[in-house]
C-alpha cells in the first residue's frame, strides 16, 4: 500500500514541478496572483517530498535524488537549494570530490550527485554528470592502451546517435583555369561511411571494508582497473576489429605490400609500404605495428650506413620513428602466414567515434560478498574514411 502512496506522490510532486517551471518560463516578473500560486505549488511539492521520505524510511527503500535535483534545476537556483531532509548543495562544491564522496556512499550522497549534476550544465554538458576531469584521465589511460585512441580523427558525440560521413576512394584531378576560362566540373569519388556506438565497459567490484578506507583514492582506483580491461578491449579491436557487429580495424586497409615470408620483413619491404602511400599523406604518416614484428624490425640496418633503422624518439615520451615515421605498437596480428602485423599511412584517414563515459552503481548485485559494484562503459566505433591514405602489410601466405 505504502509503495503505491509513494509513486502516487512521486507525480504529484512531478507535476507541482512542472507547474512552477511553466510559471517561471512564462513570466518575466510575477504578478502578486502568480507568486501566491508558485508558493503554493512549492508548499505542495515540499509536502509531497516529506511525505515520500517518511514513507520511504519506513519501508526501507534508498530515496530517490531526482526530485530535488530537477527542482534545483528547474528553478535555475544560484544559491544552495533545500533537498529532502535538510540537505544543502552548492555550487562551490568541487565537482570531483563530490564524485569521490559519491562512490563512496554507493550512489546514495544526494548532495554529490546534485552537486555534479549542477556541474555538468554550468558546463554545457547536459545530463554528462560524471566529472569531465575523471573523464578524461580515463579517456588518456586508454591512450595508453591504443594510440589511435588520439591520433585518429576522433569525433566526440554526446550519444550513440548513427551518423553518416562521407569517405573519399579516389583523389579528383585539378585542371588549370585559364584567365576567364571555365573551371572544371567537380565530379569526386565518394562514398558514405556509418558509425554506429558499440558499447564496451567493465564492472569494477570494491568491497566495503575499501569503501570505508579514506586512504585509497577510489575514482583512481577504479579508473586504474577500468582502462587496463577496457583499454585492452578497445585496443583490440580498433586493430583488427571485422566491422561486423563491431568497429572495423586499421588492418582492414588496402593492401601496400606482401612479405616474400610469413614471417619475416625486409628493409626494402618497409621502404615499399611507406611509398605505397602517396606523398601527402607521408607527411603525418605512422606506423601502426604488432610488438613482434616490431622486435624483428628493430634488428634491421640501412644498406651502406650500417644505421638501424628504428630510431628512438628524441623527447621524453616521444614515439621511436621508422624511417622518419612515429611507430606506435597496436593490437595487431603477430607475424605468420597471411597475417596484417603492420599499417602504414596517416591516421586522419582512420576516423574513431566516442561517446561521453557513464557510470553507474550496482548496490544489490554483490551484497552477499559484501562488493559494491561500478559499471563504467562508453560507446565507439571506427571506420576507415580515406582508403588512399592508409596501406596494410601483409606476410606471405605460404
Amino acid at each position: 500500500m505504502s509503495i503505491d502512496k509513494i509513486t502516487n506522490l512521486r507525480g504529484k510532486a512531478a507535476h507541482q514541478l512542472a507547474e512552477m517551471r511553466r510559471i517561471l518560463d512564462e513570466n518575466d516578473v510575477l504578478t502578486a496572483e502568480q507568486a501566491q500560486e508558485f508558493d503554493r505549488r512549492e508548499a505542495d511539492l515540499d509536502a509531497a517530498n516529506e511525505t515520500v521520505a517518511r514513507l520511504e524510511k519506513i519501508e526501507g527503500i534508498a530515496p530517490a535524488p531526482k526530485f530535488a535535483e530537477a527542482r534545483s534545476i528547474a528553478l535555475g537556483d544560484d544559491d544552495p537549494v533545500s533537498i529532502d531532509e535538510g540537505v544543502e548543495v552548492s555550487e562551490k562544491r568541487d565537482a570531483d570530490q563530490a564524485f569521490s564522496d559519491w562512490m563512496r556512499s554507493a550512489g546514495s550522497d544526494v548532495e554529490a550527485r546534485a552537486t555534479m549534476v549542477t556541474s555538468a550544465i554550468a558546463n554545457n554538458r547536459g545530463s554528462q554528470w560524471v566529472p569531465q576531469n575523471w573523464s578524461n584521465q580515463l579517456i588518456q589511460s586508454l591512450v595508453l592502451q591504443t594510440a589511435l585512441f588520439d591520433v585518429s580523427q576522433v569525433l566526440e558525440t554526446q550519444d550513440g546517435t548513427t551518423l553518416n560521413l562521407p569517405a573519399s576512394t579516389a583523389d579528383e584531378a585539378t585542371a588549370l583555369v585559364a584567365e576567364e576560362g571555365s573551371y572544371t566540373t567537380p565530379n569526386p569519388t565518394t562514398t558514405s561511411i556509418t558509425l554506429g556506438a558499440y558499447k564496451y565497459g567493465h564492472i569494477v567490484r570494491v568491497s566495503e571494508e575499501l569503501l570505508a578506507d579514506s586512504v585509497i583514492d577510489l575514482p583512481t582506483y577504479v579508473r586504474n582497473q577500468v582502462s587496463r580491461y577496457v583499454g585492452n578491449q578497445i585496443g583490440a579491436v580498433l586493430a583488427t576489429g571485422t566491422g561486423s557487429s563491431q568497429p572495423t580495424g586499421i588492418n582492414q586497409a588496402t593492401t601496400g605490400v606482401t612479405a616474400a615470408s610469413t614471417t619475416a620483413t625486409t628493409a626494402d619491404e618497409i621502404v615499399d609500404l611507406q611509398h605505397s602511400v602517396a606523398a601527402p599523406y607521408r607527411a603525418n604518416g605512422a606506423f601502426f605495428v604488432n610488438d613482434t614484428w616490431l622486435r624483428n624490425v628493430r634488428k634491421l640496418k640501412g644498406s651502406g650506413s650500417g644505421d638501424y633503422l628504428l630510431q628512438p624518439g628524441l623527447a621524453a615520451g616521444a614515439p621511436a620513428t621508422l624511417l622518419g615515421s612515429p611507430v606506435y605498437i597496436e593490437q595487431l596480428a603477430a607475424p605468420a602466414a597471411g597475417t596484417v602485423p603492420a599499417v602504414y599511412g596517416d591516421p586522419n584517414g582512420f576516423v574513431v567515434r566516442r561517446t561521453p563515459v557513464e557510470v553507474a552503481v550496482l548496490n544489490e548485485r554483490y551484497a552477499d560478498t559484501g562488493h559494491i559494484g561500478f559499471r563504467v562503459s562508453l560507446r565507439i566505433d571506427s571506420k576507415i574514411a580515406d582508403s588512399a591514405a592508409l596501406r596494410k602489410f601483409i606476410q606471405a601466405a605460404s
